[in-house]
């Protein structure tokens, strides 16, 4: 299974992206939930890809920052209806500084737009993405409200999945830590993202 970090501005539908494609809501607070906004890593599973939804608001860079250091590839989000905006910018900076290297991109909100409205946005993303490892990356157009373009994004994210390397096993097994919290009757929990080696039991 291949670990996949959303990544993208704040607002411009990751975490209802993630939903819709896995049947998941990765908000996982109720303040999250009732102000419609990431604040902690949210997480949610189909049978090939284990995605980590990242906050995009500036405010919770810190919080971005832990979901993406351990992930294979990402998920860059971009919303038709306001196109580039300053996370788009820091988001892919950073993602390159981790050294990722695979990924897709997902224009969403096309419902809400016309037909040359995302035409532009979408040669507009192709041009922040040049010279960057997501130059290549398909651009997909996406309503996770309508449904439009899931099917397809659902093919790319097969194919991403097929062609992202597993993550080096250096003998060195480091976990980057996602969550800690106390679970009764089993004490304190910690979960995160494997890389660099592999544990079994004994």
């Amino acid at each position: 299974m291949r670990v996949v970090a959303t990544a993208g501005h704040v607002d411009h539908g990751k975490s209802t992206l993630v939903e819709a494609l896995t049947g998941t809501n990765p908000d996982r607070w109720e303040e999250e939930r009732r102000r419609g906004l990431t604040i902690d890593l949210g997480f949610a599973h189909t049978d090939e890809v284990s995605f980590v939804d990242v906050p995009g608001h500036v405010r919770f860079l810190r919080n971005m920052l832990a979901g993406v250091g351990g992930v294979d590839a990402c998920l860059f989000v971009v919303a038709a209806t306001e196109g580039w905006k300053p996370q788009s910018e820091e988001h892919l900076r950073i993602l390159e500084l981790v050294g990722l290297r695979h990924g897709i991109v997902a224009l969403t909100k096309v419902d809400l737009v016309d037909e040359e409205w995302r035409e532009l946005q979408q040669l507009d993303v192709g041009d922040h993405l040049a010279g960057t490892f997501l130059a290549t990356a398909p651009i997909i157009g996406v309503s996770a409200t309508t449904g439009t373009g899931l099917a397809e994004l659902k093919v790319a994210l097969h194919e991403l999945v097929g062609s992202t390397p597993a993550a080096t096993d250096r003998g060195r097994p480091r976990l980057w830590i996602d969550r800690v919290f106390a679970a009764k009757g089993s004490g304190t929990v910690v979960t995160g993202t494997l890389t660099g080696g592999t544990i079994g039991v004994d």
